[in-house]
C-alpha cells in the first residue's frame, strides 16, 4: 500500500487532503463530519476577533457555460460570528479526540493579525493567516515588506505552526511567497480565489449583490497548478524547504497527483465538496491510491515536485 502520509513542518498529516477554509469549517459537528470522510486535516471558516455580517444576497452562484458546471462565485465577505464563538467550536472539535489536525484560519487588520493569533494558539494545531481573500483589504496581500514583518512578529508571539494564505490576485506569487518565508512561516497555502465577476446579461447588471467574488472550483485549477510550481521552483533555487499546500480546483485524485508533482506538500480540498459531496476525501485517497500503485509509487515524496525543473 502506498505511504500517503504527509508533513507541513512539525505537523504530521495521515495523508495529504486537507479541508479548505470556508467549506464547511462552520462548527465542531461539521468539522468531524469531515474527518469521518477521510481529512487528514481540517481548517475553520476563517474568522475575525468579532462579529462580522458580510455581504447580502446574492453572495454565492454556480458558474455554468456552455451547460458546463465550472465552480462557484462566492462574495460572503467573511461573515463569521467570531473567536468566541469559534472557541467553542474548536473546543468541542478538540475534546473528540481525533487522529485529524486542527488548523484555525483568521482574518484582520495588521494590529488584529497578531492578537488573534495568540487567541487561538491554545484552541488549534496550527494558525493560518488570511491575507489574500478578495474581500479584505489588499495592502498585505500585495506588499512584500508588510507580510515579511506581519509574519515576523506573528511567529515572535506563538510556537504553533503559521500557515499564510497568499492570494493569486498579485503581480508576483513568487515574491510575495519568499515574503512570507523570510518572515518565518511554517508553510505557505496557494492559492485563495480569483477574483471575479458574472454579468446577468438579462438585466445588465452583475448578478452578485458585491459585484464582485472569489472564483474557486474546477476553472482555476490551471491557475493553482502554475502558482504552486512557481513557488517550488523559487524555493528550489533558493534551496528553501518550506511545504505548500496547493488549492484551487482538486476535484479528483489525479488532480491531487498533479498539485503534488508541482511540489504541493498538502491539497486544500473545497469546492469540489459541492459536487462530489461530503464523503469526497476518501473518493480522492482511492483514486490517489490507485494512481500510486499503477505508477509504482511508494510515497508522497517520489512525487513532490518531480515535474519542476
Amino acid at each position: 500500500m502506498p505511504d500517503l502520509s504527509t508533513r507541513l513542518g512539525k505537523l504530521n498529516l495521515k495523508n495529504p487532503l486537507i479541508l479548505a477554509a470556508g467549506i464547511l469549517g462552520t462548527n465542531a459537528d461539521l468539522l468531524k463530519r469531515v474527518v469521518e470522510s477521510g481529512a487528514g486535516a481540517v481548517t475553520t471558516k476563517s474568522f475575525s476577533i468579532n462579529k462580522r455580517k458580510g455581504y447580502e444576497n446574492p453572495a454565492v452562484i454556480e458558474l455554468i457555460e456552455n451547460r458546463q458546471k465550472i465552480g462557484l462565485l462566492n462574495a460572503i465577505g467573511l461573515a463569521n460570528p467570531g473567536f468566541e464563538k469559534f472557541k467553542e467550536e474548536m473546543e468541542k472539535f478538540k475534546s473528540c479526540n481525533l487522529d485529524t489536525k486542527l488548523i484555525a484560519s483568521i482574518f484582520g487588520t495588521i494590529a488584529e493579525f497578531p492578537k488573534l493569533a495568540g487567541m487561538c494558539e491554545n484552541y488549534a494545531d496550527a494558525i493560518e493567516i488570511d491575507v489574500s481573500c478578495p474581500h479584505v483589504d489588499d495592502s498585505i496581500s500585495k506588499n512584500p515588506k508588510i507580510l515579511k514583518n506581519l509574519t515576523g512578529e506573528i511567529k515572535g508571539l506563538i510556537s504553533k505552526p503559521l500557515i499564510v494564505k497568499i492570494s493569486p490576485n498579485v503581480t508576483d506569487i513568487k515574491e510575495i511567497a519568499k515574503a512570507a518565508i523570510d518572515g518565518g512561516c511554517d508553510a505557505i497555502a496557494a492559492i485563495n480565489t480569483v477574483k471575479a465577476m458574472k454579468i446577468d446579461i438579462n438585466f445588465g447588471k452583475p448578478i452578485l449583490a458585491n459585484k464582485f467574488g472569489g472564483y474557486s472550483g474546477i476553472g482555476i485549477k490551471p491557475i493553482a497548478v502554475a502558482k504552486v510550481y512557481e513557488i517550488y521552483s523559487m524555493m528550489k533555487k533558493e534551496n528553501l524547504d518550506v511545504p505548500i499546500i496547493g488549492i484551487g480546483g482538486t476535484t479528483t485524485g489525479e488532480d491531487a497527483i498533479e498539485m503534488l508533482m508541482a511540489g504541493a506538500s498538502a491539497l486544500g480540498i473545497g469546492s469540489v465538496i459541492h459536487y462530489r459531496e461530503i464523503d469526497v476525501f476518501g473518493k480522492i485517497l482511492n483514486e490517489m491510491d490507485e494512481f500510486m500503485k499503477e505508477h509504482n509509487y511508494k510515497n508522497i515524496g517520489e512525487i513532490k515536485g518531480i515535474a519542476v525543473e
